[in-house]
């Protein structure tokens, strides 16, 4: 049961029952999601059940949009779409794009990534395509990559993500990096919000967008998305913090899981020449196992940047089926944001008490508390992924000091990037 897609421009459908899982329907205006209707296992809906639906549903945040657009005055569906396809075409895009997937012998599923990304809807001359190949055991990312003419292919001997995003950027020949990852489908219309949230908010050094799932056929994907998931939302949100002003950014922003996530992220280039790359320390490949995205939102907004995230800007992730696998997910969830955390503090001696803070705050209110209501609510979550979680964040307590000592065996072996 693949996600299904409802723009409000077009006729309606129908929605077939769900058999197997789960049916989600995002619902969109103008190509931008405006909300989304979980239906569960519903038996089928027709087209007019649906319309009654997105109206109970969706009615403000259609009115705030088109009130947005200056097309305000609908009262219902019928005029919400006759209203909808007055919406004036934006400027064409002008920003030069590199779209950066980085992956690590995962080749089975990079066609449907490709497949995706040859697919955009931006001028041809203003983007190009890498796929950064990190550590390979072979040569099956290579051979698929040669089927796509035009993405350029590079092998990034050091293993870790981080390390393979740092070559990405390194690599970039276009104003702006987007990264995205290879078990996600990007919306053909995901580089050109991109480029328009970077022209329309002239100070942004880094934008996030809406992280749906493709499909939720099995319990582990619908329970990843119950946790949490990696939506943040339909409505666009700008931040930053006064630093001249003496401003601290953890108090309110050191849980930048709140702006999205590194399958759906993408910075001005100069911003690194700025406040400096990702640390290869950190994220997948490493004993931090994540929190590489987490810890570079934070110095974005810390070094005195804007972060934007821009709900239309979207892309469709492929949620594992497995389990066993979504218990690791959780527990390397748990490492990762904990092992950013002391990274931020000892980066920033400034704002140490405040992330000592959020840090025990986190550990109580999203682990222990959650852990007590499922004990006394067995079927609110499964307690065995609270548990993993809370046994990653009391391991990344100390994983950052080892991860570092992983990144610099692995400079010693292999040198500094060039």
């Amino acid at each position: 049961m693949k996600l299904i897609c409802i723009d409000l421009e077009s006729p309606l459908p129908s929605i077939p029952p769900a058999t197997l899982g789960e049916q989600w329907v995002l619902v969109r205006l103008h190509r931008c999601p405006i909300g989304m209707l979980k239906l569960g296992r519903t038996p089928g809906l027709t087209a007019s059940e649906l319309g009654r639906r997105i109206a109970d549903e969706c009615a403000w945040p259609i009115a705030h949009h088109l009130a947005v657009d200056g097309l305000g005055g609908a009262t219902n569906v019928d005029e919400f779409m006759r209203l909808s396809r007055a919406c004036p075409r934006g400027a064409a895009p002008r920003a030069t794009v590199t779209v950066a997937v980085c992956t690590r012998n995962r080749a089975a599923g990079l066609a449907d990534c490709l497949d995706a990304l040859m697919a955009l809807d931006y001028p041809a001359p203003l983007v190009e395509r890498l796929v950064i190949d990190n550590a390979p055991s072979d040569e099956s990312t290579a051979n698929v990559v040669a089927r796509y003419p035009g993405v350029r292919y590079i092998r990034e001997p050091r293993p870790g993500l981080d390390w393979a995003r740092n070559r990405a950027i390194r690599e970039a020949r276009h104003d702006i990096v987007a990264f995205t990852d290879d078990d996600v489908i990007v919306d053909d219309q995901w580089v050109r919000a991109l480029a328009r949230t970077f022209e329309e908010e002239r100070d942004a050094l880094c934008v996030t967008g809406l992280v749906v799932p493709d499909a939720l056929d099995s319990r582990a994907q619908v329970l990843f998305e119950q946790y949490g998931g990696f939506g943040r939302g339909f409505r666009r949100a700008v931040y930053r913090v006064d630093v001249e002003a003496g401003e601290r950014t953890a108090p309110h922003h050191g849980g930048t899981g709140k702006f999205g996530t590194g399958a759906n992220m993408a910075f001005r280039r100069e911003t690194f020449s700025r406040i400096g790359l990702f640390d290869p320390a950190l994220d997948v490949g490493t004993p931090a196992n994540g929190g590489g995205d987490l810890e570079m939102f934070f110095r974005v907004l810390k070094e005195g940047g804007t972060l934007v995230y821009e709900p239309c800007a979207v892309v469709r992730h492929r949620h594992g089926h497995d389990y066993d696998a979504l218990k690791t997910k959780i527990r390397n969830n748990g490492i990762g944001f904990y092992a950013y955390l002391v990274r931020a503090a000892q980066a920033y001696p400034d704002e140490r008490g405040a992330i000592l803070r959020l840090g025990v705050w986190w550990m109580w209110w999203w682990n222990v508390r959650r852990l007590l209501r499922a004990l006394v609510r067995p079927a609110a979550f499964p307690r065995d992924l609270i548990l993993a979680e809370l046994r990653g964040s009391i391991a990344g307590l100390r994983r950052y000091a080892a991860a570092r000592r992983h990144a610099a065996r692995i400079l010693a072996a292999y040198g500094a990037q060039s």
